[in-house]
């Protein structure tokens, strides 16, 4: 699967995937917000739970640098390969 295909299921799937084949690489706060990072394949998935609601409200693929840049200094390529 790839980052296009991932980002057009459903959010409950994209969640499932995350959670059954993504490798957790960082963990950061945002508001209320929780947001984890993961590598999944050739590409990077974010998470973001919100605990009021106790749900996840967005998962996403990403694969860009802007994206990334919250995570660099969290992050070591070792935890990928």
């Amino acid at each position: 699967m790839d980052l296009y295909q991932f980002n057009r299921r459903p959010l409950e799937q994209r969640a499932g995937i995350v959670m059954e084949h993504g490798t957790f690489l960082a963990i950061r706060h945002r508001s209320q917000y929780i947001i984890s990072l993961y590598y999944i394949n050739q590409f990077f998935a974010e998470m973001w739970y919100e605990p009021r609601r106790h749900e996840f409200v967005l998962v996403r693929g990403l694969k860009d640098r802007i994206a990334l840049e919250p995570y660099l200094a969290m992050i070591k390529l070792s935890d990928i390969m």
